[in-house]
């Protein structure tokens, strides 16, 4: 089993605007992430786990886009993950 760290779940978090700058009715803005260094493992760790998704080709890499699973994982709420998914 892929083993999660607490590192991914921040690059999941920002990778959905959740920030203590941002106001919480706001998490979920966007949904995606270009990763570079370490940030490719996690978010390859990440995929394995089916919290995110591998989208268009970014230089050496992907982007990566947050499932509803890791949109829930988180910590959105219901009708910020429909935003999300949109």
């Amino acid at each position: 089993m892929t083993q999660i760290n607490e590192a991914d779940i921040e690059n999941l978090r920002h990778m959905l605007g959740i920030r203590k700058h941002i106001k919480k009715r706001s998490w979920g803005y966007r949904n995606y992430f270009a990763p570079a260094g370490e940030d490719i493992q996690s978010m390859e760790r990440l995929e394995k786990a089916g919290l995110v998704r591998k989208g268009c080709v970014y230089g050496e890499t992907y982007y990566y886009h947050a499932t509803e699973t890791g949109c829930s994982v988180a910590g959105l709420k219901p009708y910020q993950i429909q935003n999300v998914m949109e």
